[in-house]
C-alpha cells in the first residue's frame, strides 16, 4: 500500500545511531529507494524484510506486520470493493485499539513478547 510512510525504520535508524546510506547498503539498494520507502512512495517487497530486519536488529515477523498494509476489513470502504467485510467484534476493536494507544517501544516489546509464544 503506497502513501504510508514508515517512521518507524526512520525511528529505529536513529535508535540505532545508523543511517539511511548504511541502511542501502545493507540492503544492496540505492539510497534514492530507502528514500522512497520512508517516504511510503515504494513498498518493502518481501525479498528485502530479511535484510531490513537484520539490520535494525528486529525480528522479522516484527517486520513483516509492521511492513504489512492494514487488513482490508480495517480499510474504508471502497466502491465496487466485493463482497464486505465481517465488522471487528468487540474483543478485536479492544486489542485494536489498546495496540494504536501503545507507543512504538510498547508495541515493540509486546510484538516479541507473543512471538515467544
Amino acid at each position: 500500500m503506497l502513501d504510508m510512510e514508515q517512521n518507524w525504520i526512520a525511528e529505529r535508524l536513529s535508535d540505532l545511531g545508523k543511517k539511511k546510506a548504511e541502511l542501502a547498503q545493507a540492503m544492496g539498494l540505492p539510497p534514492t529507494r530507502i528514500s522512497e520507502i520512508l517516504r511510503g512512495r515504494r513498498d518493502v517487497h518481501i525479498s528485502e524484510l530479511l535484510p531490513l530486519a537484520r539490520f535494525l536488529d528486529m525480528d522479522p515477523m516484527t517486520v513483516l506486520l509492521l511492513c504489512a498494509p492494514a487488513p482490508a476489513h480495517l480499510l474504508p470502504p471502497q466502491p465496487h470493493a466485493g463482497p464486505p467485510h465481517a465488522p471487528l467484534n468487540t474483543e478485536e476493536q479492544t486489542w485494536l485499539a489498546a495496540f494504536r494507544a501503545m507507543t512504538e517501544d510498547e508495541r515493540q516489546r509486546w510484538l516479541r513478547a507473543i512471538s515467544a509464544f
